[in-house]
């Protein structure tokens, strides 16, 4: 397909502005500090004890396992949905661990807790953790699969990477397990170009996770040179008068989900930390940038999500919505790519259906996973879009009713 020159929108992004980058140019002169102040504040935000930052996502993923495995060398599995981002995957395998699945449920996006009660019903004792995804920022029932693992030596590591900032049942996304996690990459809740932040109030986890930190090396100055100019490139190219210019370069591989065990793990660098400042406010503005175009669009469509029917709207990175047919979806995705209108699929499959990893699961079918994988679009609800964005996507999607 030809590539489109003119205003486009990102599916989703987490504005950097030029006022950050001087932050974070003077996190590099004020050093390791930098970085212990924007922990210390995530510890009293959170109210936990622990608090690690690191250079991504599924960097921090990859240490709390790394960490678990330590305390539980004799178990090897972790638990995770059928259908999630494949960074999740990615830091299991890189961790030296199994994989073992689960499918989700159809309105939820959350763990089919049927399935998973019949996982959990017998003994298993390779199982070392249980992985809940936040996925879109919805929040997973964790309280839930807490009573179901009541009294057994199995972890709760909380996925909350695309819910930074999130609430559920007045509890802060991250706080809800033994240990969370969040992203800082740029479409995320909030963005220092790229970045991880572990949280944990349990003192036996943290004690490992900081042994574990100590093997983790620091970014080096050609590295963080390389994403300072990346930080300019975001601050200019996200903005939709430019972002053509990027999404037609497809050694960027934009919007490309991609499994890959072999990734580079660091620890935050004083330019991240720097980039952060401020970010309790950043992030409070764009929840509510979010929240406005997330009910602007639903009014256009006249269309409530079935996951919206069973409570209020949640803080979400990306609108979810559910295309009954697959040729729909395709001819949506097409009009959206010549229109520059950021409406995307989600991940191309189910995680079993990942080339690297499909012989481990040659006896096991995750459906709804797969149908996810199918019928998932997303709307994109950040604060580039305006008022005639939404207009033409309500039009889009109507037209191909």
């Amino acid at each position: 397909m030809a590539f489109r020159i003119g205003r486009t929108l990102p599916p989703a992004a987490s504005p950097i502005y030029l006022k950050d980058i001087v932050s974070g140019i003077t996190g590099l002169f004020r050093g390791g500090k930098t970085i212990t102040k924007f922990e210390e504040e995530l510890r009293e935000y959170y109210q936990v004890r622990h608090c690690f930052a690191v250079s991504s996502g599924k960097t921090a993923l990859t240490v709390i396992l790394q960490s678990l495995k330590a305390m539980f060398p004799e178990r090897d599995e972790v638990l995770i949905p059928a259908f999630t981002c494949y960074s999740v995957p990615s830091a299991v395998i890189r961790a030296g661990l199994r994989i073992r699945l689960c499918d989700l449920d159809m309105e939820t996006f959350d763990f089919d807790h049927a399935q998973l009660s019949r996982i959990l019903s017998g003994e298993n004792p390779r199982l070392l953790c249980i992985l809940p995804v936040h996925l879109f920022g919805l929040p997973a029932d964790v309280t839930r699969i807490k009573n179901m693992i009541s009294g057994r030596d199995i972890v709760i590591v909380e996925d909350a990477a695309q819910a930074m900032g999130g609430n559920s049942e007045g509890k802060k996304l991250g706080t809800l397990g033994d240990v969370g996690f969040f992203s800082l990459g740029r479409g995320k809740a909030l963005s220092t170009v790229e970045g991880g932040i572990i949280l944990t109030g349990r003192d036996d986890i943290a004690g490992q996770l900081r042994r574990s930190m100590n093997e983790i090396v620091n970014y080096g100055t050609v590295e963080v040179v390389q994403m300072l100019f990346y930080a300019v490139a975001l601050m200019l190219l996200l903005r939709p008068p430019l972002f053509w210019l990027p999404r037609a370069l497809p050694f960027l591989r934009l919007g490309e989900t991609i499994y890959d065990p072999n990734f580079k793990m660091r620890k935050m660098s004083e330019f991240q930390a720097g980039l952060a400042r401020g970010w309790e406010g950043k992030l409070r503005i764009l929840q509510k940038t979010r929240s406005e175009n997330v009910r602007g669009l639903l009014e256009r469509l006249e269309r409530i999500p079935l996951w919206l029917e069973k409570g209020a709207l949640p803080d979400i990175i990306r609108l979810p919505l559910r295309m009954d047919s697959i040729t729909r979806r395709r001819s949506i995705l097409r009009a959206s790519e010549q229109s520059g209108l950021g409406i995307a699929g989600t991940y191309p499959d189910s995680v079993d259906s990942i080339p690297e990893l499909k012989t481990h699961f040659t006896t096991f079918d995750f459906p709804v996973a797969r149908k996810n994988a199918k019928e998932l679009l997303t709307l994109p609800i950040h604060p580039y879009i305006t008022s005639n964005d939404m207009d033409r996507i309500a039009e889009l999607l109507k037209s191909e009713e």
